[in-house]
């Protein structure tokens, strides 16, 4: 097995120096090599990878002959700006045919042929979807809904005339983009709906939306009470509330969890009830100012306060709760060392909060090994699911060394694995 050696050009930083090889030495010697279509293994290491491998790509296509024609500009002229989004999926868009015409196209395995249709519906562009369809690509119903969240009407139509599935989402998607027309021709042409439309359309504060859709039959739940509060719309909820839509306990942990204190004072003035979600989505967003006005205002607490304020690292506001007499459980300890918040898991253990064996698999499967060699180190509790975590995560990028670590420190289950 080849290994790359650490030279003094990575700086100790452990990466192979072929990373840092000249742009020329890539386009000229190693890319001609490994050849186009393989953008999962080249362009996707890390930023400097994907300039070099799309720049290839383009420069490869000029030199073959062209048996697709180019997407048309005029098909993305409606917005000047586009999103981040936008811009991606075009880069894929153009990416994806130059590697399937340069490349060897009879390859049905590549990693991103699930997803391609609806990348390209997101972009709107109908003669590149042909093309897509022409080459196996498959659709389900998340392509219909990726072109009605950015507003494609004409990709739209194009997809149901070719018997392209929809959903209930396509319908709340356009709701969320506030695409009012192309949401009307959905409803007009038969697609289903139901109280997603709603609750995206005041989630967006799309207030002429939600009425239209509510004047239409559409149905709605306490979900739409719920997002106009957590995103600020006072108008919609109120709107919402005059004419008799589902209301509970979530509209003001809704409030709480997106910061919105004004509207969970008039909430609370004009009789909506809370109960104690309402403390925990404030201390888990950390939103300090909206839990420290709830508690003096009645707001009933428990141990999610305290576990909330663990998840978001606050540790002035997990002080305070336990001031103010808030309860806590092993769950404090266990979301600190998940979320990675070291301060806050030992000012807890030093103020006697619990722990449980949660915590050291937690801290594992994030890869925090700083965290989880300080949990043991203090005694805390592991069992076999610990290794478990640490060998099944795909977030951590100190694997090798954590489960060399846990085998080391004979962490349950290590030997049962063959280490």
């Amino acid at each position: 097995m080849h290994t790359c050696a650490v030279t003094n050009d990575t700086k100790g930083t452990g990466e192979c120096p072929l990373l840092f090889a000249d742009d020329l030495v890539w386009s000229g010697q190693i890319l001609p090599f490994v050849g186009v279509g393989q953008y999962a293994f080249v362009g996707a290491v890390n930023k400097k990878m994907n300039r070099v491998y799309k720049d290839y790509c383009k420069m490869e296509l000029k030199n073959k002959p062209r048996k697709i024609k180019d997407s048309s500009p005029d098909s993305h002229s409606h917005s000047a700006a586009k999103s981040t989004h936008t811009l991606y999926s075009e880069t894929f868009c153009n990416q994806l045919r130059a590697e399937y015409w340069l490349g060897d196209n009879s390859s049905h395995k590549r990693p991103h042929r699930m997803h391609v249709c609806n990348v390209i519906a997101t972009v709107g562009n109908v003669t590149v979807m042909q093309w897509a369809r022409q080459q196996g690509f498959a659709w389900n119903q998340q392509t219909c809904s990726s072109a009605a969240k950015s507003g494609h009407l004409e990709m739209l139509q194009w997809l149901r005339e070719d018997d392209c599935p929809w959903s209930r989402w396509t319908c709340a998607c356009a709701a969320s983009g506030e695409h009012f027309e192309l949401l009307k021709w959905l409803h007009a042409n038969g697609c289903p709906w139901d109280a997603y439309t709603c609750f995206h359309a005041a989630s967006g504060g799309h207030l002429e939306i939600l009425k239209w859709a509510r004047a239409n039959g559409c149905p709605w739940d306490e979900l739409t009470c719920h997002y106009a509060a957590r995103n600020g719309h006072l108008e919609v909820l109120q709107w919402a509330l005059e004419n008799g839509c589902p209301c509970n306990e979530l509209t003001c942990a809704g409030a709480a969890a997106g910061g919105q204190l004004e509207i969970l004072k008039w909430a609370r003035e004009n009789g909506l009830a809370w109960c104690t979600r309402t403390c925990e989505r404030a201390s888990h967003w950390g939103h300090f100012h909206i839990l420290k006005w709830a508690h003096e205002n009645g707001c009933p607490w428990d141990e999610s306060t305290c576990f909330g304020a663990a998840v978001a690292g606050d540790l002035e506001m997990l002080k305070w709760a336990r001031e103010n007499g808030c309860p806590w459980d092993d769950r404090t300890c266990d979301n600190a060392a998940l979320y990675g918040h070291l301060d806050v898991l030992k000012w807890a253990r030093e103020n006697g909060c619990p722990w449980s064996d949660r915590t050291c698999s937690g801290a594992a499967i994030y890869g925090r090994l700083e965290i989880l060699k300080w949990a043991h180190e203090n005694h805390c509790p592991w069992d076999e699911i610990t290794f478990l975590a640490a060998r099944a995560s795909r977030r951590n990028t100190n694997k090798r060394e954590m489960i060399q670590w846990l085998c080391d420190n004979g962490c349950p289950g290590s030997r049962d694995q063959g280490h």
